[in-house]
């Protein structure tokens, strides 16, 4: 095989030039040799069959991304095109871990495509999991329908049943056994219980299962505590030669209602010239975590905070997330303060940045801003009602501004779950989007971008937070979806923020709001950290950056250490990595952070959901795929799918190029956009997802399935 021209060869064709025709009765010893060749990795096995010398093919070293249907993505560090792997070229390797793998070339869709050979270091040590009994022994079966393996496990704590659910630690990986040389021995993977959460279906230990599922810490180290106290008790809050005092300000928080630390505060002042002084008053961490400090490298290590429907994660002890850092009422804070001299037409015509004291005025929230910005101010609010409003003012000229620009404003509901004491899901709300939000959005907005053109000024290279342009391919196939749907938008040779702020301009209100916006969001490449100033793309912002929160995100902490330098020297002592590294960390915690926090909502989605099974809901269809219809229930914000073969007595084609499915016999179509009424068929707890049925199919479906009744004769066209 190795002096063959080509570098992959059928078995068929192997066969053949291996054995004469007088040797063809060697045929199952060849055979045999070649399965022996092939487990000891000197030969690999492709996706499609075919045979290949490892040597003879491109490696790439990466983490496996598995999904819930058993393949998985190797994802490529470089950015480039990630690598399919199908189930069975997986060898044994499970979600998160590092591995090698040869790439074989493309799929039939334009994807790379590879086998896994080699599992460098596992990315997951404990996960929870179904505890069964079977005759074998006891096992238990993971949580996550991406990771397919049992684990054998010994003899539960007395009392703990089959059915419960618990925290396994893995002690033999189902990758040990496919390694070469893996011992006869071992018979599969194995593990131990750590800990017992509770019985399956407890709403109170949902939020538990995402926190085991991704291996967060909910509690700090000692020594991390220990320092956090220490800081917060040594720390004098009091102005100096390098610290000015703003105290004297009319400082306000505004934050959402049940809000327990606050990291940014403003203020405002009209000069006589008409000009405004705008102050931006961030919490100043950097003054309490020093760098290389256990609490430092602690805060590294989470980078940032978890939010979930029922709790927090915090990145920092809470004496000082809650505590010091806070900028309560009535408290004096130490603060890096931003304050900007701004015209009447919303432009900065100076600014500079200070380290500070501060001393909030009153602790506001988003809910009573909004009623004082529309004229109805409560008691409490009405002595600050005239600068409310001068903050508007200028809130909206910054707006402005920034729209002209081509900044993208996606107006997409956000989920509010609302739990009870039990965690149990009561309702599921639409987020408001108060006149406050926006407010405090452009400030923020306004005071990262200052620091970032500072830092790139000075230093060149900083932390700053990238949005690249979208890639051809993803450009190509959003204009090709809204050819689809009609709208008249022509695909311009080269794309920007303000092309793609047109489209979302002039379809907002409309039925197809919701899946055009989407499909915009998801021609965008994915916000992330790196130490050069390239700019963000979806705002329109050549220079971004993270400053504002340092609270709860690791970044804004490096950005406000790296503010005091004056030249790249230096650097190396306040980060705990080199440059790329720290983005590179930060940005990889930042998504494994939003996908544990959209878990812990789908979750309660599905939770939700379960309660109205055979119930009715008027949706829209956001999503057409050759298998089914996903569709968004408009009361409640829960995605969920129809499947094809549900549809009715028909056999419906996919219409790629139109984003619809049409039924040949009957002619019915369906898009994206189209409204449905839907009834709730199914809930699937480990694949956290619903599955629906057009409501004129729903009863005919129940009559099918009466135990009592017959059957109609003939098949269901798929």
């Amino acid at each position: 095989m190795a002096d063959s021209p080509e570098h992959i060869l059928s078995l068929e064709i192997l066969q053949r030039r291996l054995l004469s025709k007088k040797d063809r009765a060697r045929r199952p010893e060849a055979l045999e040799s070649l399965e022996r060749l092939i487990s000891s990795h000197e030969i690999l096995r492709l996706p499609d069959s075919r045979l290949a010398l490892p040597d003879r093919l491109p490696q790439l070293t990466g983490r496996l991304d598995a999904n819930k249907d058993g393949y998985g993505f190797v994802i490529d560090p470089e950015g480039k095109k990630d690598v399919f792997i199908p189930v069975h070229a997986l060898a044994g390797a499970i979600d998160g871990d590092t591995v090698v793998c040869h790439v074989a070339g493309e799929d039939a869709r334009g994807r790379r495509e590879g086998v896994i050979f080699r599992v460098l270091s596992h990315g997951r040590k404990t996960f929870p999991g179904l505890l069964q009994q079977t005759p074998e022994g006891w096992f238990v079966k993971p949580k996550e329908a991406r990771i397919r393996h049992q684990f054998r496990v010994d003899a539960p704590p007395s009392g703990t049943e089959s059915g419960t659910v618990v925290i396994l630690e893995v002690t033999v990986y189902p990758s040990d056994l496919s390694a070469p040389g893996a011992s006869p021995a071992l018979e599969g993977p194995a593990g131990r219980i750590l800990s017992v959460l509770g019985a399956d279906g407890d709403p109170a230990i949902d939020t538990d299962l995402v926190i085991a599922s991704f291996g967060f810490s909910t509690a700090f180290p000692e020594e991390v505590e220990a320092v956090a106290h220490r800081r917060a008790e040594e720390v004098p809050i009091a102005p100096d030669a390098e610290r000015k005092d703003f105290r004297s300000l009319e400082i306000v928080t505004i934050d959402g209602d049940t809000a327990k630390d606050f990291d940014d505060a403003i203020s405002i002042e009209e000069e006589a010239d008409g000009t405004v002084t705008l102050g931006i008053h961030i919490a100043d961490v950097s003054a309490y975590v020093l760098p290389g400090s256990a609490l430092d490298r602690e805060g590294f290590a989470r980078a940032t905070s978890v939010y979930f429907p029922d709790r927090v994660l915090p990145m920092f002890p809470e004496v000082l997330s809650n505590g010091v850092l806070s900028l309560n009422p009535e408290t004096d804070r130490l603060a890096r303060s931003v304050t900007a001299r701004i015209d009447r037409e919303g432009k900065v015509l100076s600014w500079t940045l200070d380290r500070s004291v501060i001393r909030s005025r009153m602790r506001m929230t988003y809910s009573e801003v909004h009623r004082a910005l529309t004229g109805e101010p409560s008691p409490a609010y009405l002595p600050y009602a005239g600068r409310l409003e001068l903050m508007w003012r200028v809130a909206s000229l910054l707006r402005k501004r920034r729209m002209s620009k081509g900044s993208l404003d996606f107006d997409l509901p956000e989920p509010e779950i609302v739990l009870d004491l039990r965690g149990e899901p009561v309702d599921i709300l639409r987020s408001p989007r108060y006149l406050s939000h926006q407010l405090i959005e452009e400030f923020m907005l306004l005071a990262n971008t200052l620091v970032a053109t500072r830092l790139r000024e000075r230093l060149g290279t900083a932390l700053f937070r990238a949005h690249e342009t979208p890639t051809p391919e993803k450009i190509e196939n959003l204009y090709s979806f809204l050819a689809s749907l009609s709208l008249p938008f022509s695909k311009p040779e080269v794309v920007t923020p303000r092309d793609l702020s047109r489209i979302l301009e002039e379809t907002k209100g409309s039925p197809l709001e919701h899946p055009v916006h989407y499909s915009v969001l998801r021609s965008l490449k994915q916000a992330r950290y790196d130490p050069s100033p390239l700019g963000h793309f979806g705002l329109a912002f050549p220079d971004y950056t993270h400053f504002t929160s340092p609270i709860r995100r690791y970044p804004d902490l490096i950005v406000h250490r790296l503010l005091d330098l004056t030249a790249p020297s230096g650097m190396a002592s306040l980060l705990p990595g080199s440059l790329a590294a720290v983005a590179q960390h930060c940005s990889e915690r930042e998504r494994k952070a939003t996908e544990a926090e959209r878990m812990a909502i789908d979750y309660k989605k599905v939770r939700f959901i379960s309660k109205h099974l055979g119930e009715s809901f008027d949706g829209r269809i956001t999503g057409v795929a050759s298998f089914g219809l996903f569709v968004e229930l408009s009361p409640f914000f829960v995605e969920g799918m129809i499947p094809i073969h549900m549809l009715g007595r028909d056999y419906y084609e996919y219409r790629e190029d139109r984003h619809q499915i049409r039924g040949n016999r009957s002619g019915r179509t369906f898009s994206v956009g189209d409204a449905v009424r839907v009834t709730v068929a199914k809930v699937d707890f480990q694949r956290l997802r619903c599955d629906f049925v057009l409501e004129e199919e729903a009863g005919q479906l129940a009559e099918e399935r009466r135990p009592s009744g017959r059957r109609r004769s003939g098949r269901r066209e798929r």
